[in-house]
């Protein structure tokens, strides 16, 4: 395509509606965020998604991002923890803040792993080793983020 005097005419026509376009979604609540999402803004003003609440928000929601039609189960989620590899070297799997479960493949499962590999009810196709507690709420947890949709 030629950049012609023609074309730059009807490009420079369509700018204005495409930059309404863009304000509405980031600007107005209840716009652009699918019905499925847990309904949180991050700071840029754009929709959190279920499988990003936690990084980009935190836990609860409210500590980084604004509500726009939250879901009650957003309030309800746990944070996820967080293994210590700095700890020294150790044996079993869950010694270093780990879930304490050994995937099939021979190699332990991380906590966002965790539904993945194991299954959301554990141990599933996992071998208990050093269980933490928490293991079972976090992998239910994870297990129901991961049937949320895919942002398209």
């Amino acid at each position: 395509m030629r950049n012609t005097p023609a074309r730059r005419r009807r490009l420079f026509r369509a700018a204005p509606a495409l930059a309404v376009c863009l304000w509405l979604s980031t600007t107005l609540p209840g716009l652009g965020c699918d019905a499925d999402a847990p309904g949180w803004r991050d700071a840029a003003g754009a929709c959190v998604t279920w499988r990003t609440l936690e990084d980009r928000c935190g836990l609860p929601p409210s500590t980084r991002c604004t509500p726009d039609a939250p879901d009650p189960r957003a309030e309800r989620l746990i944070v996820t923890p967080k293994g210590d590899p700095s700890l020294p070297p150790c044996r079993g799997c869950g010694c270093k803040g780990g879930p304490g479960y050994r995937a099939p493949t021979g190699r332990c499962v991380s906590w966002k792993e965790l539904a993945r590999v194991c299954g959301a009810e554990l141990p599933g196709a996992c071998i208990a080793e050093e269980v933490d507690p928490r293991a079972p709420a976090i992998a239910a947890q994870e297990g129901f983020l991961a049937g949320r949709p895919k942002r398209r």
